[in-house]
């Protein structure tokens, strides 16, 4: 990539940044076990008892006003089965998320209980760790019931939704078995081989719940935005899939170009952090590519549902990225010095991956529009000893936990400086590099 100084630099960021609406992601709030230790601090109240009277609400709420401190415009999270109890927490959500002055972009995808039971496909038959359905054999009569009590409870309680997800992740074999196994997406070092027959194959179950899916929500909320999946190809060559919609002929020879049913399109980003040049170079080329291949592209923005600046260390068989010191010894919460960038930082690679890939790629001359931008996740974790050996985990005692949230595990206070770097006007300027 060419050098750019520091004032322009800066420019780019004040003229390009504030039009960029970013999102905090904390999903699966209408599930107990997601909000407890260790996603959660170990104080009350996700500390009380499992299933404690008033204690999981107590929870929600705790999780709603942590991700307002940091002003997010966005917050994003689905709904499940058709269940009462189900229903009225996404019902509550929406309250939860406007009463904060935030916007909700809902991700929505099939569940079991869209499928015929015969069906299911094992975990030896999908090469996944859990049971899948292939998305070409949803029943849309189902699914259309499921939605409708979803909405119907909604519009009863007076409220609204302000954008949807068709779908998350659908280009991952786990999450559509109509997809290759993931083994064979491994063997191809995750780099785009499929046929045309296979994309034909995505595409011919991926159109109908699309279809059936905006149908509904143009019925309900007729001024939401709608976007397609969020892709989770690592090397971001899912972009095809998306293309074959635009000229996508059925079974009767009928021809559509299905992407004029969206506003949008979804992209998740984890782009390697071992150095911050590894990962500028990684994003920008990822969301060159996507643009490329997008149909109408200067009408129909990108939504990246999904960003973190270290989560592709979970993808990988890299080390944890964060974890070194100012001499590039394990121990202390750097990545390493690389290209034009010194070691830094989470807070510090997140606004760099703002103002050098995605301003920057909003501001050029063939510009790729980049308007939406959703963090994964506000206390993301998992469970690795790969983060032992960082500052962050030995000053606070932690073993065997990767957190790459945004607030601290211990007391439930915000990370100041990741909580900064993620505001929607971000609150310093890394390095006067490049």
């Amino acid at each position: 990539m060419l050098l750019v100084g520091a004032a322009l630099q800066a420019n780019m960021a004040s003229s390009q940044q504030s039009e960029v609406e970013i999102g905090m992601d904390r999903s699966n709030m209408a599930t107990e076990w997601t909000i407890a230790p260790p996603g959660e601090p170990n104080i009350y109240p996700f500390n009380g008892p499992y299933n404690g009277p008033g204690v999981f609400q107590a929870r929600r709420l705790a999780v709603f006003d942590g991700v307002t401190r940091m002003h997010p415009q966005w917050f994003r999270d689905g709904f499940g089965p058709d269940k009462p109890e189900n229903v009225q927490l996404f019902v509550d959500m929406v309250k939860q998320v406007h009463s904060r002055n935030m916007k909700l972009l809902a991700v929505v995808g099939p569940t079991s209980a869209d499928f015929e039971k015969s069906d299911i496909l094992t975990p030896e038959q999908s090469g996944c760790q859990w049971s899948t359905y292939p998305l070409s054999k949803i029943d849309l009569g189902k699914f259309s019931k499921r939605i409708r009590t979803y909405f119907g409870a909604v519009k009863t309680a007076g409220l609204s939704v302000d954008a949807f997800e068709i779908g998350n992740e659908l280009d991952l074999y786990c999450n559509d078995a109509d997809m290759p196994k993931t083994s064979e997406f491994a063997a191809h070092q995750w780099k785009w081989f499929l046929s045309d027959r296979q994309v034909h194959a995505f595409a011919a179950g991926y159109v109908p719940f699309l279809k059936t899916f905006t149908g509904l929500i143009r019925e309900y909320f007729p001024n939401a935005r709608i976007i397609t999946f969020g892709m989770s190809n690592p090397t971001g060559n899912s972009a095809p899939l998306i293309a074959a919609l635009a000229n996508f002929k059925d079974s009767s020879g009928h021809v559509f170009d299905y992407t004029t049913l969206v506003d949008g399109y979804g992209t998740h980003i984890y782009p390697p952090s071992d150095t911050t040049q590894h990962m500028v170079d990684s994003a920008t080329r990822n969301l060159t590519a996507q643009a490329a291949v997008f149909p109408h592209r200067g009408e129909k923005p990108i939504w990246i549902t999904e960003w973190s600046e270290s989560g592709a260390a979970f993808w990988s068989s890299h080390k944890w990225y964060f974890q070194y010191d100012a001499r590039g010894k394990v121990g202390g919460d750097l990545n390493l010095a690389g290209g034009g960038y010194p070691a830094m930082p989470r807070s510090r690679a997140i606004v760099a991956f703002r103002r050098d890939v995605i301003a920057r790629l909003r501001a050029q001359a063939d510009p790729v529009d980049v308007r939406y931008l959703f963090y994964y996740s506000y206390d993301s974790v998992a469970k690795s000893d790969m983060c032992d050996a960082t500052g962050f985990n030995t000053s606070r005692g932690i073993k065997g936990q990767c957190y790459s949230g945004v607030i601290d595990p211990v007391n439930g206070d915000l990370l100041k400086d990741v909580a900064g770097a993620l505001a929607p006007e971000p609150a310093h300027e890394p390095h006067p590099v490049r």
